[in-house]
């Protein structure tokens, strides 16, 4: 692994922030920080209800209690990918599908295990997308940055 960028670090931040905040029924947390999304295919996902946030949120506490009450099974926030703008450090976008694009059958197929990993690991490759943080229901911190886990850490 390599030493981790400075977003990769601000990602770690937030995932460590985050967890001693999460409750029993924690699903998980993926947070991309980006600078452009324009490369990164992404939808909204549907969300009912009556629970609402205020976006952008901005702030290290304040976006670390958003991410704990959203990363609930009781939640219908807790799906996908939430994502923070790098350079004003503010989380912009809650519960998004995001489809990074496939690998050429020519290069080597990538490695990571589980869907959430390979999908952070593909979407650090795109163009605009500075570093992914997961955290799973393990306690597992996990970034990717273009193509590559750079950090883990049991948390």
């Amino acid at each position: 692994m390599t030493l981790p960028s400075f977003q990769a670090f601000s990602a770690l931040q937030l995932l460590r922030g985050a967890a001693p905040r999460i409750a029993n029924d924690f699903a998980g947390l993926g947070i991309v920080f980006y600078n452009s999304l324009a490369a990164l295919p992404h939808l909204q996902l549907e969300i009912g209800g009556d629970e609402r946030f205020e976006l952008p949120v901005e702030g290290l506490d304040p976006i670390c209690d958003v991410l704990a009450r959203t990363a609930r099974h009781s939640s219908r926030w807790h799906d996908g990918f939430h994502f923070v703008r790098a350079s004003s450090a503010s989380l912009t976008h809650l519960c998004q599908f995001i489809a990074p694009p496939l690998p050429n059958s020519s290069d080597a197929a990538p490695h990571a295990s589980g869907a959430r990993h390979m999908t952070a690991l593909l979407a650090s490759k795109v163009s605009g997308i500075e570093a992914i943080g997961l955290l799973t229901h393990e306690g597992l911190a996990s970034i990717y940055e273009a193509g590559q886990l750079t950090f883990s850490e049991l948390i």
